[in-house]
């Protein structure tokens, strides 16, 4: 735990260390403008604060006032519907409607004095009621004839509603039958609840409920629901007669007896508030939090346009003013730039008694001296490295070599010594391919024939103790690839690695992987530690003038950070050096 904690404390000082770094290398005029920026900082989180501190305000009293939108609303519809349960009480307790309903009228004549009783009860209560369409009592006795308006049979009636007056045992239960409708019902049963003697049923006009609700339509949606979900009434008219949950997948969240929560729906971001009623309906409420917001958002846009008009002007100001600042450190880093190109006649005119103009003062005489030391030291120098380069050039000529071991490899056939003769061939072809005329670049099929050549003259010497296997992917060979970069490694097999005189098993991989190149020298010789590898990689040169370093080093100088070379090596197992490069033609 302690070392997890120092590594994360090590790591947030090394990012201290980069970030302080980079601040050091920036400009002096972008040093100012980050500043500035900075500094500008707490004035945004300002108008974050102020914005964030409305919204949730703004936020809790629309959630105070549709809480008591809310329950104005249910109490409203819960006094309607009382009003009609009551009036339904009127017909429920009417002992002559009881007697009426449920004589026999197989014999008697008198069921003119039931119509005309039915008929002036109800006509009296339609006229009381614009809003009731109308009233009708369904009855199983088949001895009182149907006028098909007041009376009906039981049968006429749906299923579903007698279902449920029947279950509810003379409870008012209401539920949507018809368009623009709801109904009322409840089983007549006063003095026997197990055995009714009709269903009372009262249509209602859904305009009695819309009333109660259709003022509230400023900034949000009511809905009420019933059992099932379905749109009983609405002041989003679209919405009648359709179910809730298929336009706002709300359904879970509206399983208690009220609540408030938040859901995204289709993209929007809605707040839902709702409550039931005494009969199982719900009231559900629906804002939309971007009109919830509308005068913050707007508020806080037009504070963000002139914070962003200030932002911008600050910003120009600032600029003017550096570059007014670092105008002549400017011109004193152009006349740097001047010397680091190698001229020096510079010539920096007077800044002035501060610090820049000391600095610039400064400048001068120092150009001057560098000059001078160039021209008696650095001058001189080079020009004997030339020379020593040009001998060495006219030393190793290329066609004097291929001339002279051409020769002794004629008179080394001649005298019969034809393992002079192989060996000395093998080298020309070495390095007629190593030499390749001054080029850097070879292909990898010229790379793999410098390596055959090489371990063909090594074979010779070595008489049987190499073991040489390749798998090469032919189709590589037309990709091109820097010289000299297999050989080195063979070469440190070959005298490093044989343990015995059983000699060494070498192996020469070369495949695709990706859009690289790898190549692989693989050997069973004696291996290396991980500090002896470690020490390898700091050498610049081996025995062969090629070292690791300098093979690793030129693939890194030639193709970038990511390739080179790696190297995994046990002792008394062996050694694997992994090269890769890109795949290129050029």
């Amino acid at each position: 735990m302690n070392i997890e904690k120092n590594y994360s404390n090590l790591s947030f000082i090394q990012l201290l260390g980069r970030l302080s770094n980079g601040i050091k290398n920036l400009r002096l005029r972008s040093k100012f403008i980050l500043i500035f920026l900075i500094s500008i900082v707490p004035f945004f989180g300002l108008i974050y604060y102020s914005y964030t501190t409305t919204r949730d305000q703004i936020t809790e009293q629309t959630y105070a006032s549709l809480s008591g939108t809310l329950n104005q609303i249910n109490n409203n519809i819960e006094n309607r519907l009382d009003y009609y349960h009551q009036l339904s009480n009127i017909l429920y307790m009417d002992s002559q409607l009881r007697n009426f309903l449920s004589n026999n009228y197989e014999k008697a004549f008198y069921y003119l004095d039931a119509f005309e009783y039915i008929n002036r009860t109800f006509s009296s209560m339609l006229a009381m009621n614009t809003n009731v369409k109308g009233i009708t009592v369904y009855t199983n006795n088949k001895t009182l004839y149907s006028d098909g308006e007041y009376i009906r049979y039981m049968e006429e009636l749906p299923e579903e509603v007698k279902n449920l007056a029947l279950q509810e045992t003379g409870d008012t239960i209401y539920t949507r039958t018809e368009a623009n409708t709801i109904t009322l019902a409840r089983s007549l049963s006063y003095f026997s609840l197990m055995h009714p003697y009709g269903v009372l049923v009262i249509q209602i006009h859904d305009v009695e409920l819309f009333s109660l609700i259709e003022k509230e339509n400023m900034n949000k949606s009511v809905y009420i629901i019933d059992e099932k979900g379905d749109v009983v009434t609405s002041v989003d008219q679209d919405m009648k007669y359709s179910r809730l949950y298929d336009t706002f997948p709300i359904e879970e969240e509206l399983q208690s007896n009220f609540g408030k929560f938040d859901k995204m729906v289709n993209g929007e971001e809605r707040f839902f508030t709702y409550k039931q009623l005494s009969n199982g309906w719900k009231t559900v409420i629906t804002v939309p939090y971007h009109e919830l917001l509308e005068n913050t958002n707007r508020a806080t846009t037009r504070i963000i346009w002139i914070s962003a008009i200030a932002f911008i002007a600050s910003m120009l100001l600032i600029y003017l003013t550096t570059k007014v600042i670092t105008k002549r450190i400017e011109r004193l880093l152009s006349q740097i730039r001047k010397v680091e190109r190698g001229d020096f006649q510079v010539s920096v005119k007077p800044m002035g008694h501060d610090e820049i103009g000391q600095l610039s003062f400064a400048f001068n005489k120092m150009a001057s001296k560098i000059e001078n030391l160039i021209e008696d030291v650095y001058v001189k120098e080079i020009s004997m490295k030339e020379a020593e380069l040009n001998t060495l050039q006219a030393q190793i000529n290329p066609h004097f070599l291929y001339n002279t071991l051409a020769s002794i490899s004629s008179l080394a056939l001649k005298e019969g010594g034809t393992q002079v003769y192989k060996m000395v061939s093998y080298l020309a072809k070495y390095y007629r391919v190593s030499l390749n005329k001054g080029k850097r670049i070879i292909l990898i099929h010229q790379e793999i024939e410098l390596v055959k050549n090489y371990i063909s003259i090594q074979e010779i010497r070595f008489r049987g103790m190499l073991h040489m296997h390749y798998d090469l992917d032919e189709q590589l060979f037309k990709y091109k690839t820097i010289k000299l970069i297999l050989q080195p490694f063979i070469e440190n097999c070959i005298h490093h690695a044989i343990c015995d005189e059983s000699g060494i098993n070498i192996i020469v991989k070369v495949y695709s992987d990706g859009n690289d190149i790898v190549f692989q020298i693989i050997d069973d010789g004696a291996g290396m530690s991980s500090r002896h590898v470690e020490e390898a990689f700091q050498k610049a040169n081996n025995l062969s003038g090629y070292g690791i370093k300098n093979v690793n080093d030129r693939l890194q100088l030639t193709y970038g950070e990511r390739y080179g070379v790696s190297i995994f090596s046990r002792i008394g197992i062996g050694t694997t050096v992994t090269l890769r490069i890109p795949k290129s033609h050029c």
